[in-house]
């Protein structure tokens, strides 16, 4: 019975002992979570101004990126618009120097360029022809029909 006395006895010391380091660890981690909070408190406004800067800047580098993508294709646009307009006009003033350009000229000149573009002369009709082609005709002494095709 001594003996079990001294051994029940010695148990209850080491769980005592067991129990007592538990509860030290306990607060060695309490006192972790409490400092881990406090540090994080600290640094919270810290975190929240550098959150603050960097949506900032992406903000502002994606205004910038979008202006430069809008500006250069705007430009090249505009460049290639601007090509393909000189070359019209170069072609236009090139036919404007070829026999037919000069008598088309002095037909406008004259104010009768646009009647016949129009078929607006008088005894001559609109017609259709085929393939849905329009015919400014007019009725020949033989009989037949003679004109032009027009726009």
């Amino acid at each position: 019975m001594q003996r079990t006395t001294a051994t029940m006895e010695r148990l209850d010391a080491e769980q005592k002992n067991q129990c007592r380091i538990i509860e030290q660890a306990a607060d060695k981690a309490s006192q972790t979570a409490e400092d881990a909070a406090e540090a994080f408190a600290a640094s919270k406004p810290r975190l929240m101004i550098l959150t603050a800067l960097c949506a900032a800047m992406l903000v502002c580098a994606g205004w910038l990126i979008g202006y430069w993508v809008g500006h250069s294709d705007g430009w090249a646009s505009g460049d290639a618009s601007g090509y393909q307009q000189a070359i019209a006009s170069n072609a236009a003033a090139s036919w404007a120097n070829t026999a037919s350009g000069k008598v088309a000229k002095k037909m406008d000149d004259l104010d009768s360029l646009q009647a016949l573009g129009t078929c607006n002369i008088p005894g001559f009709s609109i017609q259709k022809g085929e393939n849905g082609i329009r015919w400014c005709v007019i009725a020949g002494k033989d009989g037949q029909f003679h004109g032009w095709a027009f726009p």
